[in-house]
């Protein structure tokens, strides 16, 4: 078998969705509307501890906690772990799709 090249996952919980890239949140759906929630305190955040690619099903039940400098998050518990769908990944904050992205670094005058 070939290695594993999978980057993005999707930690569902009972009301909303956090797409991953690796460790990194790119997008957050509610899942009742179906809507990207593009002021979620949780995009662009890094998530402190996650199961290997492929050991999904012993996390369900787990909390995820996204961390930074200046804020935290800890999800409700996860209740799947799925694959997101192809037409899905180009519509996440990280691609610019999903609102303004700004510079955690101001540029030097």
């Amino acid at each position: 078998m070939g290695r594993e090249r999978r980057q993005h996952r999707v930690f569902v919980t009972r009301h909303t969705e956090y797409h991953l890239r690796g460790s990194e949140c790119v997008g957050v759906r509610d899942r009742d509307s179906g809507r990207w929630l593009r002021r979620h305190a949780a995009l662009r955040l890094h998530a402190l501890q996650l199961p290997p690619i492929g050991a999904d099903d012993g996390w369900l039940g787990q909390r995820i906690q996204f961390w930074s400098s200046t804020t935290d998050v800890l999800t409700s518990p996860v209740v799947a772990i799925l694959r997101p769908e192809k037409d899905v990944v180009p519509r996440y904050v990280s691609r610019m799709f999903a609102g303004e992205i700004t510079l955690a670094i101001q540029p030097m005058a």
